[in-house]
C-alpha cells in the first residue's frame, strides 16, 4: 500500500530539521490514525454482514434441510416410508410447538425489555425453564403411556417406539428452545444462527447414519434426538446461562409465566404448524403409501415459501426502521409494491412447476407411476399457496405497527379453518381433500391478512384476485402450446410481466 503524506502550509526555507521531523510525525500520526478508522469500520462491516447473513438465512436453512430429508428418506424408503417419517415430523412439530406454550417468545421478549436488569433477566429465565421443563415432561410422560395406543390409532404402520422416542425428545427440545430464546434477547443472534446450523448438522448426519444402516422409517425419529442431545451440550458448554437444581416440587408451572408465554402462541411459527397438521390428520384416515404421494406434492408445494421465509427477517428490520422513523407512507408503499412483486415471483414458479411437473417430480423423486395424481395434489394446492406465499413475508408490518395481537387473531382464525376443513374432508376426500383444506386455508389467510391494518396499507384484493385469473389464463395457454423447458423458461417469465403489466397490476396506487 502506498501512503501519500500531504502537507498542509509550506515550510519556509532554513527550517530546522527538528521542526520538519515534527511536521512529519504530526502528518503520519494523522494518517495512519484515518486507517486505522477504516480497518476498524471495515472490520465492523464484515462482522454486521456475516450476522445478517446467518440470521436471514435461519428459516430457508430449516425448511431445506427439512425438505432435503424428506426427498432422501423417499428415495430410500419409497412412498410408504416417506408417508411415515411425514406423520411423526408432523407430530413432534405440532407437540412441540404446543408443549412449549409460547414461553420461549416471551423470553426473548423478557430478556430483550430487561436489558439493563440481570436480576430481572435471570428470574424470568429460571421461571421459564422450571415451567417449561415441567410442561414437557406431563406431555413426555403420556406419550410414554400411550404409545401402543397411539401406534393402533393411524393406519399407517408405524412402531410405538417412535412414541417413545418423541416423548424423550419433548423436554431437551423446549430447553434448547429456552436457551436459544434467551441469547436473541441477550443481542446474541450470530450465537443462535451457529447453534442452530450446529443442530441442523448433527440431524443431517444423524439421519445418512440411520439411512445407510437401513434402520425402519419410525425410528428415523432417533435423529431429533440425538441432535437436541448435542445442542444441549454444546449450548452448556459454550453458553452459560443459568444453573437451576431441579426438584419435583419446583417442576410445576408456573401461572404467571404460562399466561405471558400464552401471549405470544398462534405468532410467528404458529403458520408452520399448520403447514403441517394435513401430515398429521391424514395419517389418521388414509395409508402410508397415500400419505406419501401427498407428501411428495406438498414438498413442491412448500419450495414455494422457500424465498418468503428467507426475506422476512429483511422485512422486519426495514418495517421497524421505518416505524421508528413514523415514515408511515414509506412502509406503505414498501408492504404494497414487495407484495406484488411477491406475487409475480410465486406465480411464476408455480407456472413452471406446474407445466414441468413430472420432470421436476423426477428430478427429486423415484417416481413409480404416481406423477399424475401427485399432479393434481399440486394443481389444487397452488391456487391458494400464491396468495399466501405473496403475503406471508410482510408478518412483520404487524410487528412494526405494535399489531401483534392481531396477527395472533389471524393465525387463531387459520389454524382453526384449517383444522376443521381437515377433519371435515380428509375422511371422504382423502389426500384431495387435505389439499383442498390446505388451499381454502391459503384464500382464507389472503382474504384476513389485511383487516387489522390501516387503511392505507390494506391490499385492492379484487387486483390480485384478477391477476390469479390471469396467471391460470396463462398456464392454459402455456400448456396448449407446449414448448420445451428452454423456451418456457425463457418466456414464461417475459410472457407473466407483461400480462400483469397490462392488466395494472403493478400500479401502486391503492384505495
Amino acid at each position: 500500500m502506498k501512503y501519500r503524506v500531504t502537507f498542509k502550509g509550506q515550510i519556509a526555507n532554513g527550517a530546522r530539521i527538528d521542526e520538519v521531523a515534527q511536521i512529519l510525525a504530526v502528518t503520519l500520526r494523522s494518517d495512519m490514525e484515518k486507517i486505522r478508522k477504516l480497518l476498524s469500520r471495515r472490520n465492523d462491516f464484515i462482522r454486521k454482514i456475516k450476522t445478517y447473513i446467518l440470521t436471514v438465512g435461519e428459516g430457508a436453512v430449516e425448511l431445506i434441510v427439512n425438505l432435503v430429508v424428506m426427498i432422501i428418506v423417499e428415495r430410500t424408503y419409497d412412498q410408504q416410508g416417506l408417508g411415515v417419517y411425514a406423520y411423526l415430523l408432523s407430530l413432534y412439530f405440532i407437540v412441540g410447538y404446543l408443549s412449549e406454550f409460547g414461553v420461549p417468545r416471551y423470553v426473548e421478549h423478557g430478556i430483550a425489555t430487561h436489558h439493563d436488569n440481570r436480576a430481572a433477566q435471570v428470574k424470568i429465565l429460571t421461571d421459564a425453564q422450571r415451567s417449561v421443563l415441567g410442561l414437557s415432561l406431563v406431555f413426555a410422560v403420556l406419550f410414554f403411556l400411550t404409545a401402543g395406543w397411539d401406534a393402533d390409532l393411524t393406519r399407517i404402520s408405524e412402531m410405538a417406539a417412535a412414541y417413545l422416542v418423541i416423548g424423550a425428545t419433548l423436554p431437551l427440545r423446549n430447553l434448547n428452545r429456552l436457551k436459544l430464546a434467551a441469547l436473541h434477547g441477550l443481542g446474541r443472534h450470530e450465537a443462535v444462527a451457529k447453534l442452530r446450523m450446529f443442530k441442523r448438522l448433527i440431524f443431517l448426519a444423524v439421519m445418512f447414519i440411520l439411512l445407510i444402516i437401513g434402520i425402519l422409517p419410525s425410528l428415523l425419529v432417533i435423529a431429533f434426538l440425538v441432535s437436541e442431545i448435542a445442542l444441549n451440550l454444546l449450548a452448556a458448554i459454550k453458553y452459560k446461562l443459568v444453573k437451576i437444581k431441579y426438584s419435583w416440587k419446583r417442576l410445576i408451572p408456573r401461572r404467571d409465566t404460562l399466561s405471558q408465554g400464552y401471549r405470544f402462541i398462534f405468532t410467528d411459527e404458529a403458520l408452520d404448524i399448520v403447514l403441517y397438521l394435513d401430515f398429521f390428520i391424514l395419517g389418521l384416515f388414509v395409508s402410508s403409501w397415500e400419505l406419501g404421494v401427498y407428501a411428495e406434492a406438498s414438498i413442491l408445494a412448500r419450495l414455494l415459501l422457500l424465498i418468503p421465509v428467507s426475506i422476512k427477517p429483511i422485512f422486519r428490520r426495514h418495517y421497524c426502521l421505518l416505524a421508528a422513523r413514523q415514515a408511515f407512507e414509506q412502509a406503505s408503499n414498501l408492504f404494497h409494491r414487495t407484495t406484488r412483486v411477491m406475487f409475480y415471483i410465486q406465480s411464476l414458479l408455480a407456472l413452471y412447476i406446474l407445466l414441468y411437473f413430472p420432470d421436476i417430480l423426477n428430478v427429486f423423486f423415484d417416481v413409480r407411476g404416481e406423477a399424475l395424481v401427485s399432479c393434481r395434489i399440486f394443481s389444487v394446492i397452488i391456487p391458494g399457496l400464491i396468495f399466501f406465499a405473496a403475503l406471508t413475508s410482510q408478518e412483520p408490518i404487524f410487528e412494526a405497527n405494535d399489531q401483534v395481537s392481531d396477527l395472533k387473531k389471524i393465525i387463531f382464525i387459520i389454524t382453526t379453518v384449517n383444522t376443521a376443513l381437515n377433519i371435515y374432508l380428509i375422511p371422504f376426500a382423502g389426500v384431495f381433500g387435505a389439499a383442498a383444506a390446505t388451499m381454502i386455508s391459503m384464500l382464507v389467510y389472503f382474504i384476513v391478512f389485511d383487516l387489522y391494518l390501516a387503511g392505507s396499507q390494506r391490499i385492492r384484493k379484487t387486483s390480485y384476485l384478477f391477476a390469479g385469473a390471469g396467471v391460470y389464463l396463462l398456464y392454459m395457454l402455456m400448456r396448449a402450446l407446449d414448448f420445451s423447458f428452454m423456451i418456457g423458461l425463457l418466456l414464461i417469465p417475459a410472457s407473466l410481466f407483461v400480462m400483469l403489466l397490462a392488466m395494472g397490476f403493478f400500479h401502486l396506487e391503492e384505495s
